[in-house]
């Protein structure tokens, strides 16, 4: 499939839809965009990461769920009597 890039100044790539169809995307979807060498890859994202919107490549932010997952797996359950 061939398609024609065109150049955007913001964060949005825009794709055929049969393209979107192919890939199981719909219109509004949030995706990673990676890149390896020439090759553009196209990858949803986890819901936790949609949801996080601008912050999915914080880094205080990634330091911060790290430090909260910690502590939730340290977290004891009381036993009830």
């Amino acid at each position: 499939m061939t398609v024609v890039a065109r150049s955007t100044r913001d964060d949005t790539i825009f794709l055929p839809e049969r393209l979107l169809t192919l890939l199981r995307l719909r219109d509004g979807d949030a995706v990673k965009a990676i890149v390896e060498g020439q090759t553009l890859r196209v990858a949803r994202l986890e819901a936790f990461l949609n949801l996080r919107g601008a912050l999915a490549d914080d880094e205080a932010f990634d330091e911060a769920i790290t430090e909260v997952g910690i502590g939730w797996s340290a977290w004891k359950t009381l036993e009830s009597a």
